[in-house]
């Protein structure tokens, strides 16, 4: 596979999960975000077969599809304490 087909592909898996009709999923959140109704959430849902998807709380309607190799980096960095990964941290 090229690397042109590879890019094609994971362009397909991310138009597919912003596609996914979103009523049905489980969203989840850290029990770190933000309480007493500050609205400081990213919830997290596993999107079957394809990947997940990241939203803001209360602006739910604005979807970040990431496949499941996009999404298993990121939470490893964040874990690790990987430089620049999380800003101004």
């Amino acid at each position: 596979m090229t690397h042109e087909d590879a890019r094609t592909d994971k362009l397909s898996i991310l138009r597919a999960i912003k596609a996914y009709d979103m009523s049905g999923v489980q969203w989840t959140k850290s029990s770190f975000s933000g309480g007493g109704g500050s609205g400081d959430c990213l919830e997290v849902a596993r999107i079957p077969g394809l990947g997940y998807a990241l939203r803001h709380s209360i602006l739910t309607d604005h979807v970040i599809p990431l496949t499941d190799g996009e999404y298993a980096a990121y939470v490893d960095g964040v874990k690790a304490d990987q430089p620049g990964l999380v800003p101004g941290a």
